[in-house]
């Protein structure tokens, strides 16, 4: 993989931008000292005041890097290096870039690769990353992101970019050397494995056909359907060492290790991990054919380093070594592992998961700079596999040793990520209060039309609604369903701000200042901000009608 000769030196500079977590919010906390010491302010005053010191806030932890979130409009910039590296490596795993120069920067040929895969997603080709083009690309090329098919389809046709994520998904599950985007024929020998491992493993009531449909395609993107599979009991396996079974399990083991945070990534099967014993001829006994050898694991492989680790991690600390070698003939073991952690990652409720994270920082406040530091240098592992983690973690601290658990790169992980999501949703409602406000203290509420409905208001807030008795009874509909709508949305803004001002305020009180105060707060009200947010203001989506393929934004 090539490397860009400026690499070393741009990375370092993202490198060296580090953050006190104990300074920041100075806007919010002095207006919450201000109110203390107000002895006739109104409430309202205090209110606006507030939220207009943490919208600073939140912009002043924008600028600094404590969070990113996805662009509303074209970045002259990203100092999101986590977030840039990402989109340049999974545009480079689909063939959109040659080489993945991992440089933490926007330029010309990224630009380029990301209108020519909004062009073939069906986007609107503006050359930068919004909501919509980031969640096509966790569609395609993350695990955990379900795939909605339909959305990918122009009438009875895959569009380009879900082929191309159909030929990458083959080779990552090592059913191909090589992704084959323009090899017609190594992708259909690729669907002819899948074909086989499939009917192996009984993972559909019926055959799957070895062709680009939409039940193939469902199979192939469901990650949890195919660790089910290898988890059952697989007695016999396959005789054959060739049998593309083991170069499927080897390849899913690999993305299921990166995914709860091991060293070693999902780039399918090399062709060098697995190796037959010579036999050796003993006196007096007769020697085994060479065929009917089993299959181990090389010891120098990343896989066999990392399931090694894996099994240490899991209490079998002196069998690890063994295990990891007899993956081939065994690996229904490590499947089992791996599914009885998404089982308990679907059994729990989310607020049992932000608590359970919440109070492991809450313990360790001053770990908040290396959880930091160390999300932000795990790149693609920040923003896929966070369900496999919250199973671990929960797996973790039902251990009967009672370990203390330590900080490392998956608790950093979900960390970040619930963190990051409280606050793009806060920071949502922050921006969206002022306009719902606006639009509620309007004498006539907008749409209304006295030829139909109207919806008015004195200056007491007493709201009285007018129908027009000759008028258009679907326009009354569509009226009263965006009022509820808009109702909804701004009763769900107002409990966000609400909770998270009078928490974050609580923190301050406690002496727990600064962004650590902020970070804690996300990770407390993390649940209830993110029920919350789903009924705030809808951002477009992917379009749903069969055949549509552009979208308004980005």
């Amino acid at each position: 993989m090539g490397r860009h000769p400026m690499q070393g030196e741009t990375v370092a500079l993202f490198s060296q931008m580090k953050v006190n977590f104990t300074e920041g919010l100075d806007h919010f906390r002095q207006t919450i000292f201000a109110a203390q010491t107000a002895l006739h302010a109104p409430p309202d005053e205090i209110l606006f005041n507030n939220l207009s010191a943490l919208a600073q806030d939140f912009d002043i932890a924008r600028s600094n890097g404590i969070f990113d979130p996805l662009p509303e409009e074209a970045p002259r910039e990203s100092h999101d290096a986590s977030r840039t590296r990402t989109i340049r490596s999974r545009l480079a795993c689909l063939g959109y870039l040659r080489l993945d120069s991992r440089l933490p920067i926007i330029d010309p040929l990224l630009i380029h690769a990301i209108k020519k895969f909004q062009h073939d997603a069906g986007l609107t080709e503006d050359g930068w990353v919004g909501r919509q083009t980031w969640q096509a690309l966790q569609e395609l090329v993350g695990f955990e992101s379900p795939l909605h098919i339909n959305r990918w389809f122009a009438g009875n046709f895959p569009n380009s970019a879900l082929q191309r994520a159909i030929a990458l998904r083959l080779h990552v599950l090592g059913l191909t050397d090589t992704p084959a985007f323009d090899d017609p024929d190594k992708l259909d020998a690729g669907l002819h494995r899948l074909q086989a491992v499939t009917a192996f493993l009984h993972l559909s009531a019926q055959d799957i056909k070895p062709e680009i449909c939409p039940a193939t395609i469902a199979l192939l993107f469901d990650q949890d359907l195919l660790v089910q599979g290898l988890a059952a009991e697989l007695s016999p396996l396959p005789e054959d060492g060739d049998h593309p079974l083991f170069s499927f399990a080897a390849s899913l083991a690999k993305v299921e290790l990166w995914l709860a945070g091991y060293d070693v990534a999902p780039d399918g099967y090399q062709g060098k991990e697995f190796f037959k014993r010579t036999p050796i001829r003993r006196r007096g006994r007769q020697r085994m054919p060479l065929g009917q050898q089993p299959l181990l694991l090389s010891d120098d492989a990343k896989l066999f380093t990392a399931l090694t680790t894996y099994w240490q991690d899991h209490g079998k600390e002196g069998e690890s070594p063994g295990l990891a070698q007899r993956f081939a003939g065994e690996f229904p073991l490590f499947f089992r592992m791996i599914d009885a952690a998404l089982r308990a990652r679907n059994s729990l409720p989310e607020s049992e998961k932000s608590a359970m994270i919440y109070h492991v920082v809450a313990k360790q406040p001053e770990q908040l700079e290396a959880i930091w530091q160390t999300a932000l240098s795990l790149d693609d592992q920040i923003w896929d596999g966070m369900g496999r983690v919250f199973g671990w973690l929960h797996n973790l601290t039902r251990r009967p040793d009672g370990k203390e658990i330590v900080i490392g790169r998956n608790i950093s992980r979900l960390v970040y990520h619930q963190a990051m999501t409280g606050y793009d949703i806060a920071r949502q409602a922050l921006q969206a209060f002022p306009a719902q406000l606006d639009n509620i203290f309007q004498r006539e509420l907008q749409g209304s039309d006295p030829h139909h409905i109207m919806m008015c208001h004195d200056r007491d807030l007493d709201f009285k609604v007018f129908i027009n008795g000759r008028g258009d009874q679907e326009k009354i509909n569509q009226f009263i369903d965006q009022v509820t709508l808009t109702s909804r949305s701004f009763a769900a803004t107002c409990r966000i701000i609400g909770v998270f001002v009078s928490t974050l305020s609580l923190f301050i009180s406690q002496g727990r200042t600064g962004w650590a105060g902020l970070i804690l707060t996300l990770l407390q009200l993390s649940d209830r901000i993110s029920s919350l947010g789903r009924q705030l203001p809808a951002v477009p989506n992917f379009p749903t009608t069969p055949g549509a393929n552009v979208l308004p934004r980005t």
